[in-house]
C-alpha cells in the first residue's frame, strides 16, 4: 500500500512541475514590454482607426504606401492594451455583481454566464491570433464581439489569397459567419 501511495504522489509532483512549467513557457513567450500611457498614445495612427477592407471588398481598397514598423507596433500594442484594459474592467464589474449580497441568483447566473463568454472569446481570441501568424504575418489583433469579428493583420497590401486564408482561420476558429467578419490593415 506504502508503495502505490509513493508512486501516486511522485505523479502528482511531476504533474505540478509540468504544469508549473508550461506556465513559465507561456509567460517567457508571451512576454510584451511594458508601455506607459505615453507611450501607448503615441504610436497610435492619426485617428487610431484600422483602415476596414469588408470580405467582399477589391484589394484595392487597401492603402498603397508601405507600413512602418514603429507605427504599427505602436497600433498593435495600443490595441491589445485597449482590449486587455476594457475587459478587466468588464470582469470587475461582474465580480462586484457575484460578490454582492443583494444581487439575486438570476444576476449572479447571469454575470457568471457573461464572464464565461468574456474567457472564451479570449480564448478563441488568442487562438485565431497564433494561427494567423503562423502564416507569415508580423502582426495581428483580433476583436470578437458577440457574433462580429474584426481582425487587423501587418501588411503592405493584401492579397484576395492572403484575405480568404484569413476569413476560413476566422470563421473555424471563432463561428462567426462570414459576413460578420471585416479583415483590414492599420492606417498609416
Amino acid at each position: 500500500m506504502k508503495k502505490f501511495f509513493e508512486k501516486k504522489q511522485w505523479l502528482t509532483v511531476s504533474l505540478v512541475a509540468a504544469l508549473g512549467l508550461a506556465v513559465y513557457l507561456n509567460y517567457y513567450f508571451t512576454q510584451e514590454p511594458i508601455l506607459s500611457a505615453g507611450d501607448v498614445t503615441s504610436g497610435l495612427p492619426a485617428g487610431g482607426e484600422a483602415d476596414s477592407l469588408p470580405v467582399g471588398g477589391t484589394v484595392s481598397d487597401v492603402p498603397k504606401e508601405p507600413v512602418t514598423p514603429p507605427e504599427e507596433e505602436g497600433y498593435f500594442a495600443a490595441a491589445r492594451a485597449s482590449r486587455a484594459t476594457a475587459r478587466e474592467e468588464a470582469v470587475r464589474l461582474l465580480d462586484e455583481v457575484l460578490a454582492s449580497a443583494t444581487a439575486g441568483e438570476k444576476e449572479k447566473a447571469e454575470a457568471t454566464k457573461q464572464v464565461s463568454a468574456i474567457a472564451a472569446n479570449i480564448l478563441k481570441e488568442s487562438n485565431t491570433e497564433n494561427l494567423i501568424l503562423a502564416k507569415g504575418f508580423a502582426q495581428c489583433v483580433v476583436f470578437i464581439d458577440g457574433e462580429n469579428c474584426s481582425v487587423v493583420v501587418e501588411s503592405d497590401a493584401l492579397q484576395p489569397q492572403e484575405t480568404a486564408q484569413i476569413l476560413e482561420l476566422v470563421q473555424s476558429q471563432t463561428g462567426v459567419a462570414a459576413k460578420n467578419i471585416k479583415i483590414s490593415t492599420p492606417k498609416t
